[in-house]
This record gives structure tokens, sequence and C-alpha cells, in this order.
């Protein structure tokens, strides 16, 4: 299903924070079009250095304040940290992601297949006393492209590992 343009996705940002009594700043505008321009998944670093070609005086600070504050309204939403680095975004349609654990990259991956995980996610979360509003499923391993050049160079993962160098999987 192909998103809705960028403006469209703006007027709903901004239906959203006026629903949920947020002001409307140009900082949460700036920030939120950068995220919501993007299928890159951006880590708060990037969002800065993106939104402060136009906003020169934005701080890093104001950038993960405004982040938090968004995911807390729902307008966007934290992808797995990898490494130091926690990743954005904006699409709020029901999708999962593919998580490169030695570069970092993210895609988005629609499929039913994933998607019908929701009742037993909700059966499972029931039992343990949690209302589940939803699930998303997060694949790790390697990119066809880091796949390719491990071939050629030995690579380092941006995953944690433990004393032995084996990956530690993120706990949920």
């Amino acid at each position: 299903m192909a998103r809705p343009p960028l403006r469209e996705r703006m007027d709903v940002f901004v239906a959203r924070c006026r629903s949920t009594g947020l002001a409307v700043t140009p900082q949460r505008l700036a920030i939120f079009q950068e995220l919501a321009a993007t299928d890159r998944h951006p880590s708060a670093e990037e969002l800065h250095a993106a939104v402060r070609r136009e906003m020169p005086t934005l701080s890093l600070a104001t950038v993960y304040k405004t982040l938090d504050t968004l995911a807390g309204i729902g307008a966007v939403r934290p992808v797995s940290r990898l490494g130091a680095r926690g990743r954005w975004d904006a699409n709020l349609d029901a999708h999962h992601h593919l998580i490169c654990t030695v570069c970092g990259a993210v895609s988005d991956v629609t499929e039913p297949t994933l998607d019908a995980a929701a009742r037993p996610a909700r059966r499972v979360a029931a039992r343990h006393g949690f209302a589940a509003d939803g699930h998303a499923v997060e694949i790790f391993g390697r990119c066809a492209a880091c796949r390719g050049a491990r071939r050629a160079r030995p690579s380092t993962s941006v995953h944690p590992q433990d004393q032995e160098g084996r990956a530690r999987w993120p706990r949920r």
C-alpha cells in the first residue's frame, strides 16, 4: 500500500498534535517533516544534522526531547536500538523491519504472515496481564550488501556482543 503524500501526513501530524493538546512548534514540524519524508529510519543525530541546515540553533537535546514527545502521542515510533543510536520511523502503517546487524540498515517489510501473529501476540500478552495495542516484528541479520562485503573483508558488527564475541539479541 502506498503511503499518503507528505503534505497529507503533515496535516495528520498537526491534527494529532492539536487533538492531544501539544503545541505545533516550528521545531516539531521540521523534525517530523524530515522524518516523514524518508524511509531510511534515521537516528536522532542524523535528524539533527538534517534539520540544522534550516534551523542552525536547533540543539540535539531538542531533537531527542521532540522524538520522545512525538512517540508519546503516537506520531512516530522508535525502531530497535543497534549500537548506541536509536532509529526512528514516522510510518505508522502496519509493517515490520529487517535490521542489518553489520551496517545498521533498516528496511520496511509488509508481510501478511507476520501481521497474522497479532492474535497469538495478544493471547500471550493477556496471559501476562498486558493489553496489547499492536505488534511489530524485527528480523535481525545481514543485508545483501554486507553479506557480499563480508566475503571481501571482515566487518565490525553494530550489534552488541558478549565477551566471547557472540551477538547478544535485544531483550524484549
